[in-house]
């Protein structure tokens, strides 16, 4: 018995931007016109099946047929078809599930079982068009499986270089690591199915094989935040204590400074908890003289600009997706 326990895609059909990465994604991989639309059959399905889909008619040029997003854990296979030929009583179309994420497993199970399927971003299987075209499969990468803190940080490097490949030499001089360290993130990553790693002489190397915002979507589950505890500290005491080159504006500070409505109570700094020596309070006392500092789980240095720490660990940092501060480039 077959049962299925990832998610569909994020968001639902209503969501006019979920519409047109799905749509951007098909028309790229396919060079078709792909159109949305309601569909009136849903009204007479029976409860057990809307409340488990959202649905849309499609139009993949003149194909029509039904997409289904699951809003909750899939059943098994067997129960899967029941609800597909219960759909297609309303009206006889080829019924296709889209994800946003779908481990090797489950990826043959439907395709074992000819159940068409979309992984946005990374592959299609729409036998009824003669199409299976896979990009990449993932390992499904549940909560609990989130990076180790270096990992997270070596991801974030190669995603702000733009540069496709990175090489452990420059990862260990850049990253002040050891090589071990570095090995143990290039493998991290490589195991998501996102990245793969090998050698150029004797230069070993991990590079993306997706385009970059597709592999931070892809491993959103997988982020965390990078703050592992917050003191107050004497400014006076904070100043004389550490070099400006060591601690980074953060928290509502980053935010004010990237014009975004916050309140900023005291001033806030991100430090590497590892280097930092100064201790404090573990509760504001005095606004006027104390200032927030932020104990990171890795150097916030190696990927802040300016005095300020990068984009993606900062909306980390407020428990909010990676991308929520990022600029459209």
């Amino acid at each position: 018995m077959l049962y299925i326990d990832f998610k569909g895609y994020k968001g639902d059909f209503t969501n006019k931007k979920m519409n047109e990465q799905i749509k951007s994604y098909i028309e790229k991989i396919l060079g078709i016109s792909v159109q949305f639309h309601h569909w009136k059959g849903e009204l007479e399905l029976p409860f057990y099946i809307t409340e488990r889909y959202d649905m849309r008619l499609a139009e993949l040029d003149d194909i029509r047929c039904i997409f289904l997003s699951p809003k909750k854990k899939l059943n098994q296979i067997g129960s899967l078809k029941k609800q597909i030929r219960r759909i297609q009583m309303e009206e006889s179309l080829p019924v296709v599930f889209v994800f946003d994420k779908m481990d090797c497993y489950h990826r043959d199970a439907f395709i074992h079982a000819h159940l068409p399927f979309i992984v946005v971003g990374i592959q299609l299987y729409l036998p009824f068009m003669g199409i299976y075209l896979q990009e990449k499969y993932i390992k499904e990468i549940k909560t609990s499986d989130t990076f180790q803190p270096f990992t997270q940080l070596l991801l974030f490097y190669w995603y702000y270089q733009q540069k496709n490949c990175l090489y452990m030499n420059d990862m260990v001089k850049i990253l002040g690591c050891s090589a071990m360290t570095v090995t143990r993130a290039f493998r991290q990553l490589e195991e998501t199915g996102l990245f793969e790693t090998g050698k150029t002489g004797v230069q070993k190397y991990l590079k993306g094989t997706e385009e970059r915002n597709v592999i931070l979507q892809q491993l959103e589950d997988a982020l965390s935040t990078p703050v592992a505890e917050t003191v107050f500290i004497s400014k006076k005491e904070l100043e004389e204590g550490t070099d400006i080159s060591e601690r980074f504006l953060s928290g509502n500070s980053a935010l004010i400074h990237i014009g975004k409505d916050a309140e900023e109570e005291v001033p806030c700094y991100a430090v590497n908890k590892k280097t930092f020596h100064l201790s404090g309070s573990k509760e504001l006392l005095n606004a006027e003289t104390q200032a927030e500092v932020q104990l990171w789980k890795y150097d916030p240095s190696i990927l802040a600009k300016n005095g300020f720490i990068d984009p993606l660990s900062l909306a980390l940092s407020f428990q909010k997706p990676a991308d929520t501060f990022l600029k459209n480039d």
